[in-house]
């Protein structure tokens, strides 16, 4: 794994409050947090670039109106609202987490995306450990459809060898499927699990490029990660 690493979620569409989304990302930041024993607590509004903004609510209701207040489109209802959080550890090495949820619109990208950086060149990501336990966390809280764990030499190895499209369900290091995808997991796939969301599972898939080229191959074939 070279560099900075994304663990990744998406689902369908799904109408949510705003005070449903701010309970959903409570939730994931204290697992984050926990995941990391207590590396990551500084969460704070990420400054897209800029320094980090204010430490983000702890309570549900003033989180809500924080990601009302910055989603105010009239169309929030129906391509989602987005909020974007940044944590960083003592020795400089962070975590952003960009989400855009809570729409109906069909052919809008709901997702969740945690991406994790070194805090010095050759430095270890956050939760580097952890990638397929953050899988989990992530998907649970947003009760995903599908996601993964991969730096960029995975995801642009997927896609020459597959011709994937960046939104399409893939495998990497770790991958997550929901019940209806991990009811189609070949039996002879021999990867551990990990439980997540409702009835779904994380595979810990491994750590070459090989073989996760190869578990893909077999996952698409059994059609479990149909699009």
């Amino acid at each position: 794994m070279a560099g900075e690493t994304v663990v990744r979620v998406a689902w369908g569409p799904r109408p949510e409050s705003h005070r449903e989304l701010a309970a959903r990302w409570l939730d994931l930041l204290g697992r984050l947090t926990e995941l990391s024993a207590g590396a990551l607590t500084d969460w704070r509004w990420d400054g897209h670039g800029t320094a980090p903004g204010e430490l983000v609510p702890r309570d549900v209701d003033a989180f809500a109106r924080a990601v009302g207040a910055a989603n105010r489109h009239d169309d929030a209802d129906i391509i989602g609202s987005s909020a974007y959080v940044v944590g960083r550890q003592p020795d400089g090495a962070y975590a952003q987490l960009r989400v855009t949820a809570g729409g109906s619109n069909a052919f809008s990208p709901f997702s969740a995306a945690l991406l994790l950086f070194p805090g010095s060149p050759g430095g270890a990501v956050p939760l580097a450990d952890r990638l397929a336990e953050a899988l989990a966390a992530v998907a649970g809280a947003w009760d995903a459809d599908h996601g993964s764990a991969h730096d960029r030499e995975l995801f642009t190895a997927l896609r020459t060898a597959y011709g994937l499209r960046p939104s399409q369900p893939r495998c990497g290091w770790a991958v997550f499927l929901s019940a209806h995808r991990a009811a189609r997991v070949p039996a002879g796939l021999a990867a551990p699990r990990l439980e997540a969301g409702s009835g779904g599972v994380v595979l810990k898939i491994g750590t070459t490029t090989d073989v996760v080229l190869a578990a893909h191959r077999t996952l698409a074939d059994a059609g479990a990660l149909d699009r």
